[in-house]
Formats: C-alpha cells, structure tokens, sequence
C-alpha cells in the first residue's frame, strides 16, 4: 500500500495593461505613445510533514510591448515555514524592516528596504514574540554600487535583527542593522540606510486611542516620537510629534484626517513643512468611480474616472500635472497616475 502524498499547488496570477499617454514624465514635454505592461505571478506551495510548508513564487514582467526585450524575472521568493518558524530567501524583508513601524516622521529609522538583493530571514516565535535575523547580499549585482563606471559585485554580507510581540496589554518592537556598504537605488534607499541603526517601540490602546511611543538612533543621532490614532465612526484621526536629538534638526509633526463612510473616501494630511495633500474618492454607481486631489503640497494635481467592467476588466481616464517634474511614471499622487492625459485597459486574472 502507498501512502498518500499531498499534492501541490501551482496558481497562476497577473495583470494586464494597454494604454495611451501623451506627457513625457521626465522632461514634462508633450508625446504621443501607447504603452502596456503584463506582469505574471507563479505561486507554489506543498505540505510536509510535521506541519511544514514549502512554498515558492516568481514574477515576470513585460513592459511596452517589445515581445521580450525587457522580459524579466523579479519579487522571487523561496521559503520553508510551520506554525512558529520559517526561513524565507530572495525578496523578502530585511529583519529589521519586517519589525519596525515608524512612530511620526522620523529621520533616524531608516531601516534598509530589499530591492533587487536576495535577502535569507529566518523567524521563530516563541512566549509571544517573534524573533527574526537576516542576511542580505547584493554580491550578485553588476553594479553594486551603481558607479559611473560598471564594478562587478563586491559587497558583503550584513546582518539585521528584529524583535516583535506583546506583554500584556503593551505590544513592542526592537531593530537593529550593522553599517554597511549598500548600493542606493532611486527609491527607498538613500545614505542613511547604510548607518548602523536601533529602533524601539512601544504601543498601548487606551480608551479607544492607539499611543506609541519610539525611540530611533544612527550615526546622525537620535530622535523620540509619539503618536496618537483615534477612530470615531468613520473618521479616524492620526497626529504624531518627534524630536530630533542632534543640535540644528528640525523638529517634525504630523496631522492625518481618514474619513471613510458609503461611497465617500476622504484623506487630508499635512506636516510642519507644509506638504499638505487631499485624495478624495467617491463611488458614483453602475462601477463608476472618481478620484480628485493635490499633494506634496499642491505641486501635483490628479483628476481620474475609472469603470468597473466586471471580471478584473477596467477602463481609466486620468490627468495628472507634476509641476515641479519630481516623480517618477506612475507615481503622480495617492492614486500614481502617469503624468499628463491618460486612457488605460487594465485586466487581473
């Protein structure tokens, strides 16, 4: 007699897009040009034995309709888990970046993000805490360091730690990262991600409001920083204050209004540099919706209509002007709609 084997599974996933803009979003220059981009997403899972499960996933991207020029591989992603532990490898969290929740707008916690690098983090969890250590490496890059002229990879290994859960009725976390030598890339990682950094946080719901309170440090100095979320019906209400621990650094705080009830969607924010920005939603019926705002402080506005079609089918129109030309394509507002006018088909399968 054999044993039965559970078998596996595969699902197959992905977006499709076509679609005429007409502004070049990096000089702002009027054009005339259709795009697409098709992106497929394999998963894989299987369970073992003991409670284990091996999964695994990879994403291919085509873009601008080049019949495989621009065919890529991207987001894989390898792992091994059970109830309490598991060990992920490729793009996944970095440890401390997978702890951390920032307190307010802090200028010390600049955790490293993983992009384009293979990441190996191992969890377990054990008496109500989640403990995680990784390595990352970007040794299999080109050009590490993104230098004038190319280098081949030459960077080595570092290590982050990150400590989640809760006591009580407190929840915390703490993070660290060594210094380290990273490449920058143009998103999410500037210099400071490069510092050695310690964060800690603490968070506690007391009368209906969420209070946290953290800590963070790096070469640069230190900041501490409170916040305070309070929902009421369908407005929740989020302000945060931190002061910065170096002579000479601003001080920052922020203000955010979510309001969310029927077919209105409403978010006001605004900061103590005054980089304020409205989104608003509203639901028209018959899968008609519309999309109105302005943000980093009214240098960019966005206008869209969209239709629902049924079945992952949509149509879009939008505008969206970035008038200080500092976003990257479909990064213009809450919504990152391309600059200028756009019409885009989109599918989800």
């Amino acid at each position: 007699m054999t044993a039965g084997i559970a078998a596996a599974e595969v699902t197959f996933s992905g977006t499709a897009k076509f679609g005429y803009n007409n502004t070049d979003h990096e000089t702002g220059d009027s054009i005339g040009a259709a795009f697409s981009d098709l992106d497929l997403n394999i998963d894989f899972s299987q369970e073992l034995n003991n409670g284990f499960t091996a999964a695994a996933s990879v994403e291919f991207d085509v873009t601008d309709a080049d019949q495989g020029v621009s065919f890529n591989a991207s987001d894989a992603l390898i792992s091994l888990t059970n109830g309490d532990s598991g060990i992920h490898y490729g793009d996944t969290d970095h440890a401390a970046k997978n702890a951390w929740t920032a307190v307010g707008s802090k200028d010390n916690d600049a955790f490293r993000d993983a992009d384009d690098e293979m990441v190996t983090r191992a969890d377990v969890t054990f008496g109500g805490a989640k403990l995680s250590v990784s390595l990352g490496d970007d040794t299999h890059l080109d050009n590490p360091t993104k230098a004038t002229i190319p280098v081949a990879g030459n960077e080595k290994d570092y290590i982050s730690l990150g400590i989640s859960g809760s006591a009580g009725a407190f929840s915390y976390a703490l993070a660290h990262q060594n210094a380290n030598t990273l490449w920058l890339d143009d998103n999410d990682n500037e210099a400071p991600s490069q510092l050695a950094t310690t964060g800690v946080r603490v968070s506690k719901t007391l009368v209906g409001a969420t209070v946290a309170l953290g800590y963070a440090k790096n070469d640069n100095g230190g900041s501490t920083g409170i916040e305070v979320s309070y929902p009421m019906g369908a407005l929740t209400t989020t302000a945060s204050y931190v002061q910065a621990g170096k002579d000479g650094a601003e001080n920052n705080w922020d203000v955010k209004f979510i309001y969310d009830a029927d077919a209105v969607g409403l978010t006001v924010a605004t900061d103590e540099s005054q980089d304020w920005n409205v989104d608003v939603s509203y639901e028209m019926g018959n899968g008609l919706s519309l999309f109105l705002g302005a943000d980093d402080g009214g240098e960019d506005t966005y206008a869209g209509v969209s239709y629902d079609l049924g079945g992952g089918a949509s149509l879009l129109a939008s505008y969206a002007n970035d008038n200080d030309n500092d976003d990257n394509d479909d990064d213009v507002g809450a919504k990152d709609y391309k600059e200028g006018m756009t019409f885009q088909l989109s599918f989800a399968f």
